[in-house]
């Protein structure tokens, strides 16, 4: 039976990344956090400002203090998650130095939604997966596609959570956010591939099925980027480009 405490302690010393994926003698795959540099807070005051001034609401910056702190918090979120039958890695082992987690599969939703052709039913799959997570009462972390995970079985799992948004805003709201942060994500390969409004009829779908305490946050930090999509041209950068995708698809729902 393998020490995976043991093995923890071994590799740690060793791994020269915040987060890498290793080989044990037994042949399993896992992957191993390390403690990373503590991040300035100050740096999530001034996000948090300009989030309230935009009235961006669910879609404001979740604090992640780094260091020890979102080890602590990343093996209680993936306890918390498991308790909850919740498709994520589970934890193997934890020190002061970082955490062992399985590995639950080679491609990320945003791999297929990028390359397959596929894409937009994967892209349903997502939704449907974030769904089941709130219906169980949890909520996600950066629920970004790049962090959304489709399993050997072809299940979709999640992975990354070192910051705790329930720790900063009501369950709505982070549940809400959870849908931002994946449809901000995905919006602008669909952009891409010239499936913007069958995907809108897809979440306009979706939509009407949540909620209004969950509909109405999403709603409301979509209302000040609208004008957003206008902007296409690859010089305002790929962030500006995500959101302004993401404010397409809430023009082409209407």
């Amino acid at each position: 039976m393998t020490d995976y405490s043991a093995e923890l302690a071994r590799i740690l010393p060793g791994q020269t990344h915040t987060i890498a994926r290793h080989n044990l003698p037994n042949g399993q795959i896992v992957w191993v956090r390390q403690t990373g540099k503590t991040i300035p807070q100050w740096r999530y005051s001034l996000l948090g400002f300009v989030a309230r001034h935009l009235r961006l609401g669910a879609l404001q910056p979740v604090p992640n203090a780094g260091g020890s702190e979102a080890i602590a918090t990343e093996a209680a979120r993936l306890r918390a998650l498991a308790a909850h039958d919740i498709r994520a890695p589970r934890l193997l082992a934890e020190s002061a130095g970082g955490l062992m987690f399985t590995h639950i599969g080679e491609h990320t939703l945003l791999h297929h939604i990028e390359n397959s052709p596929e894409r937009l039913d994967y892209w349903q799959q997502g939704l449907a997966a974030i769904e089941r997570v709130h219906r169980s009462g949890q909520y996600l972390s950066q629920a970004f596609a790049r962090n959304i995970i489709v399993c050997n079985d072809s299940q979709i799992g999640f992975i990354d959570f070192e910051d705790d948004p329930g720790r900063y805003m009501p369950l709505e709201r982070c549940q809400s956010r959870d849908y931002l942060c994946y449809l901000q994500s995905s919006a602008v390969w669909l952009q891409k591939h010239g499936l913007l409004d069958q995907a809108a009829a897809i979440w306009r779908q979706h939509a009407a099925g949540l909620p209004a305490a969950l509909r109405t946050p999403i709603e409301s930090a979509i209302r000040p980027i609208g004008w957003m999509r206008h902007l296409q041209a690859g010089f305002w950068g790929n962030d500006t480009l995500r959101l302004a995708a993401l404010a397409a698809l809430f023009e082409q729902e209407k």
